[in-house]
């Protein structure tokens, strides 16, 4: 299993570290008492160190170009004006500043509405104007096949094996010894828009249902174990009628249920181990994802036991699900929930299924290098300053960030800090969702969205242009350096 649980112990230090390391903005005289003192001083021994030589660069801009426009976008990279005594904001510049001073440059963050076509017009007019770049998932694949964007096993001081990059992203895009992109700690974006599963404790103590947290403890928290707590949990409020008003077991919509079968240990494509090829494998796996199908229907669709619209949300508020399938970010919308609430991963298939999986949208955000540093001595600076800024963001963001989403009266137990630390370990990249191989890249939101979908004839629709399309993205990868 390549997922961990982190200790106690080393949440406090982390936190203890991020917070008077983000306040820690001069001029103030340090009251800290010798407790807080040798907790930050166990926290520092443990930070992450990077690699990177001692060097100067004489007063460089280093321009980070992200993401902007409707939708998701990529302005948590948006270097912050000043500190405000607000944790996350205050990690933020105290990253950027901290680079900054190390390495003399000065550095710059900007958004563009229209991403891909100013990616492509700098990269091909060779205008240099920015170093680094953060959009989503979709856009750098198309940047990447259209060779807009340096191979990062090529920067020598980008060191892919460290932390604060996500192994299971490189491990899941890397094609043949070339990655064009990268997930690291420098945006909080990518654990944003993670899926989780959130749990109301005050129900499941009054129907007398185990732990979830000691269900992930004891490897027994599984799609059919989750499937019977859903059972008798849902009420009708009297009116007749099933709908948004009453209480159930559990609240989804299509895209959180899609998960359900990531969950379950199932991708559109996997890895050829030998090759180092992303294959596509799920018509391989079709009676598993038959049996899964089965099962998730059966949770969605029969009894009225899930709650499947866009008010799931608020009846997760007001105490009337059991269960919520969500995005990370939505968290924070409830610190001020009457009921106590608790964070798990979605469940497994069964206990023999290797570790918890759980993935995120292609929306998020993933960091590239542009091509023409190829052409010139830049190359070696962006890896530099690439790498420290990742660094520096993991021994500041990452924490921080925890807090803020953990930062209400009901949500402090430390199990919780826990269950996002594995969750994000957890975390799955399908290379056939997030290149988008045609419409075997949606074949689960297909079955989640509609109790009457087949698994035969959604696999007969979507394998053969699939296989195809993986084929022509494969030879593209083949050309390149």
């Amino acid at each position: 299993m390549r997922v961990r649980f982190i200790s106690a112990a080393l949440i406090a230090c982390m936190i203890a570290t991020a917070l008077l390391c983000a306040c820690g903005t001069g001029g103030q005289e340090d009251t800290a008492d010798t407790t807080s003192t040798a907790t930050v001083t166990e926290a520092e021994d443990t930070a992450m160190k990077d690699d990177l030589p001692e060097i100067k660069f004489n007063g460089y801009t280093y321009r980070i170009l992200g993401q902007g426009g409707a939708g998701w976008t990529a302005s948590d990279i948006i270097r912050p004006e000043s500190f405000t005594e607000d944790g996350l904001n205050d990690a933020k510049l105290k990253r950027y500043m901290n680079v900054e001073e190390r390495f003399g440059v000065t550095i710059e963050t900007t958004l563009s509405e229209t991403i891909y076509t100013t990616v492509q017009g700098g990269i091909l007019s060779n205008d240099f104007s920015f170093d680094l770049i953060n959009m989503d998932t979709r856009n750098t694949s198309s940047a990447a096949l259209n060779k807009l964007l340096v191979n990062l096993y090529d920067v020598e001081y980008v060191n892919l094996s460290k932390p604060y990059y996500d192994q299971n992203y490189i491990h899941d895009m890397s094609y043949a010894g070339k990655l064009f992109s990268a997930v690291t700690d420098l945006t909080t974006m990518d654990m944003f828009v993670t899926w989780i599963m959130m749990y109301n404790k005050n129900m499941i103590e009054r129907f007398d249902l185990e732990s979830p947290y000691d269900l992930v403890a004891k490897n027994e928290w599984t799609l059919d174990k989750f499937n019977s707590m859903l059972k008798d949990v849902s009420v009708e409020n009297g009116d007749g009628k099933w709908d948004d008003k009453d209480t159930y077991g559990f609240g989804a919509h299509t895209g959180s249920a899609r998960n359900l079968f990531y969950a379950a240990g199932l991708t559109i494509c996997t890895k050829d181990e030998n090759t180092d090829t992303p294959v596509l494998s799920l018509g391989d796996n079709s009676e598993r994802l038959t049996l899964v199908a089965e099962t998730v229907n059966d949770i969605l669709y029969k009894d009225n036991k899930t709650l499947m619209n866009s008010a799931i949300v608020e009846a997760f508020e007001q105490g009337r699900a059991l269960f919520l399938a969500e995005i990370t970010g939505y968290l924070g919308r409830f610190r001020e929930m009457e009921d106590n609430f608790g964070v798990v991963p979605y469940p497994k298939y069964d206990k023999e299924q290797d570790r918890y999986y759980t993935t995120n949208d292609p929306c998020i955000m993933v960091f590239s290098v542009p091509a023409y540093n190829y052409k010139t001595d830049q190359l070696e600076r962006s890896g530099i300053i690439f790498e420290a800024l990742c660094c520096e963001s993991y021994n500041l963001i990452r924490p921080a960030y925890y807090i803020d989403v953990l930062s209400g009266k009901q949500t402090r137990d430390y199990r919780d800090y826990e269950m996002l630390d594995l969750i994000r370990n957890s975390r799955v990249y399908d290379f056939g969702l997030f290149v988008d191989l045609g419409s075997i890249s949606s074949v689960f939101n297909t079955l989640a969205g509609s109790k009457n979908a087949k698994v035969s004839s959604v696999l007969k629709s979507g394998l053969k242009s699939g296989e195809k399309m993986l084929s022509k993205t494969l030879e593209k990868y083949e050309s390149m350096k």
